[in-house]
């Protein structure tokens, strides 16, 4: 007898749907090992120098994604809407839930999150978004549900 996808059990650390996406990919990012196989320390600054900081912990695969976004945004000089940056990776939960934040996979980034709070609009513009999005970059800034405009990952969901 078949196994029905409905049957299936999954730790609720992995059940939003970006989570299962990355999980299938990637596996599980408390696993040991897994941060020497899939990040990297990325010394930002070399390749970007206006970025606020001068070192990011980043997936492997997200990186060069990011850095070509980046290197767009230069070009039409809209990365000076960057000031600050919060995070990368960062092994931790959703908002006082068990799932996985995305950010444990080190696959997103959040920035301006000072101006760019939870549950806000957000302040970037078209422009901006419209690059990063080019790049398959997705703003919590265009979520349905509670938006998060700080937060841009490879994955799309809430």
């Amino acid at each position: 007898m078949a196994v029905e996808a409905n049957d299936l059990k999954l730790p609720p650390e992995f059940s939003g749907p970006a989570q299962l996406i990355l999980f299938t990919r990637y596996d599980d990012p408390r696993s040991p090992g897994w941060e020497n196989k899939w990040l990297s320390s990325i010394n930002i600054e070399l390749w970007h120098p206006w970025f606020p900081v001068r070192e990011i912990k980043i997936h492997k695969h997200f990186w060069p994604i990011l850095h070509n976004a980046f290197t767009d945004l230069e070009l039409l000089g809209l990365h000076t809407e960057i000031n600050s940056y919060y995070r990368c990776h960062d092994l931790a939960s959703l908002h006082s839930s068990p799932v996985l934040s995305v950010h444990s996979w080190g696959v997103a980034i959040d920035l301006n999150a000072e101006e760019n709070p939870q549950g806000s609009i957000g302040k970037w513009s078209a422009e901006f978004i419209g690059v990063m999005e080019k790049h398959s970059i997705y703003c919590g800034q265009n979520w349905t549900g509670i938006k998060e405009p700080m937060h841009f990952a490879m994955v799309n969901g809430e």
